[in-house]
């Protein structure tokens, strides 16, 4: 019984500690009032764009370039972003998949091409080029984190802020359970208490799968989450979302920000009274930063709630919303 007894000590010992921990680190995304968000076309000139933003916060792409030919920025390219034009701080995050294997990364293995790894599993056949894997794989984890070629450790050199992470809803393909939704906490958990090893202040952003915040230790692992279409986009561009879905999702959310927790939407909208009412429902209401994106991330809008115009028909896919919840 004294066995039993010291364990449950421990274990409540080691949840208070971390609840501390989380308590007493910083979060600088709550001191963002707006954000943007680009991830194609980070040459020279669309940087310089970025650097002479408005944004308190920009996610981008921790490389630039296409069709292989990945180029990382390096870290003074990222310092140049950092800094906004009245020279006061601005934090720049990096986009990373966790979800999704991508073959025009610097890790895609050019046998990969014909014969794809076991742990890897079919194509997105609404992301071209992206790749469904098994996220608590042992050998996925080597290429995302724990040595220096690792992708996570790459972003962490080039001396972004954070990271953005991607896919985090790839559970979905995976029965949806607790134990698919327990293996994506458990890896974003190590992920964050690695960055934060190696560099202190380091910040965590998850994009959807509100689903998981549900889960106290979750919630304490991040520092804020990005939801793509809250109001608008399930069912096509433009479309409003059910109000059920709109109402489950907010709620999750509003437990997140009432933890201390930064949070920001992204809707892709060009019609100025879909806008009006995202701008008076996210920023107004709810009180979160919103910004109107297109569907590629290919240029930044000059501010959040004026959308930029699409530069191609790839900016205009509608397959590209959250997959659906699967019942239980």
């Amino acid at each position: 019984m004294r066995l039993f007894a010291l364990l449950a000590a421990i274990l409540i010992a080691a949840s208070c500690a971390g609840s501390a921990l989380a308590a007493e680190r910083e979060n600088p995304y709550l001191k963002a009032k707006n954000w943007g968000y680009q991830l194609r076309n980070l040459e020279a000139g669309p940087r310089k764009v970025i650097a002479n933003s408005i944004y308190d916060l920009v996610v981008i792409d921790h490389a630039r370039g296409e069709d292989r030919k990945e180029i990382d920025l390096t870290k003074e390219e990222v310092a140049e972003l950092q800094r906004k034009p009245d020279g006061s701080r601005r934090q720049v995050i990096a986009y990373f998949s966790i979800g999704e294997s991508e073959d025009y990364r610097y890790y895609w293995k050019k046998e990969w091409d014909t014969k794809r790894p076991s742990w890897m599993g079919k194509e997105n056949k609404d992301w071209k080029h992206n790749f469904v894997v098994q996220y608590w794989n042992t050998e996925w984890h080597k290429i995302l984190f724990g040595s220096p070629d690792a992708f996570l450790d790459r972003i962490i050199a080039a001396g972004f802020d954070g990271v953005y992470l991607d896919r985090v809803d790839a559970y979905y393909f995976f029965g949806d359970d607790d134990v698919a939704r327990g293996r994506m906490v458990d890896l974003i958990k190590r992920l964050a208490a690695y960055a934060r090893e190696k560099k202190p202040g380091f910040t965590i952003m998850a994009q959807n799968a509100e689903e998981l915040l549900d889960r106290p230790d979750y919630i304490e692992a991040i520092d804020g989450i990005a939801k793509e279409s809250l109001l608008f986009g399930i069912k096509g561009l433009g479309k409003p979302n059910p109000r059920d879905d709109i109402v489950e999702s907010t709620a999750l959310l509003q437990k997140a920000s009432k933890a201390g927790k930064a949070i920001f939407v992204v809707e892709y909208l060009q019609d100025p009274g879909n806008i009006q009412v995202a701008a008076r429902r996210i920023n107004d209401e709810l009180g979160w930063a919103l910004y109107i994106g297109t569907k590629g991330l290919s240029q930044l809008a000059k501010s959040p709630l004026t959308p930029a115009a699409p530069l191609g028909d790839e900016d205009d896919r509608v397959g590209t919303e959250p997959a659906k919840k699967k019942k239980k």
